[in-house]
């Protein structure tokens, strides 16, 4: 799975075998990811748990399918200053079109955050090449 986000980032990602609905991710905390008291940034948390949850569904979508992150609540436990972070995801529900996730987030045995996400499942729909008006329609990217 290609993630730049993670990348740029410096998460190292693992997704489970496939179909498992888990993944892994782990960071060590560096200058860059802290905020001005000199911890890690909350932002940076979120955005870890976010991107392992849309890994792990990752392994159960089916050819053509997406996944998109509709909300996530954390729950900041415990303040970061060094260390490496690894934040591990389980899949705890999945319907047709919305899923539930669990994220934990630790640094050794410390338990630092953990996040609740539900994320939308979608195929995209093919384009219409013509509207009303004989108006073709521009994909929401441009």
């Amino acid at each position: 799975m290609n993630n730049p986000f993670a990348e740029l980032v410096g998460f190292t990602l693992r997704l489970g075998r496939r179909g498992s609905g888990t993944a892994v991710a782990a960071v060590e905390v560096r200058p860059e990811l802290l905020n001005p008291n000199g911890v890690v940034h909350g932002g940076a948390l979120f955005s870890m748990a976010d991107t392992v949850m849309g890994a792990a569904l990752f392994t159960t979508l089916a050819p053509g399918e997406f996944c998109a992150t509709v909300e996530i609540k954390i729950h900041f436990l415990q303040p970061v200053t060094k260390g490496k972070i690894r934040c591990r995801t389980r899949l705890v529900h999945r319907g047709g079109r919305i899923a539930v996730l669990e994220s934990h987030l630790s640094v050794g045995r410390l338990q630092v955050a953990q996040a609740l996400g539900t994320f939308a499942i979608f195929v995209p729909r093919p384009e219409k090449t013509k509207r009303a008006g004989g108006v073709k329609r521009r994909p929401l990217s441009q």
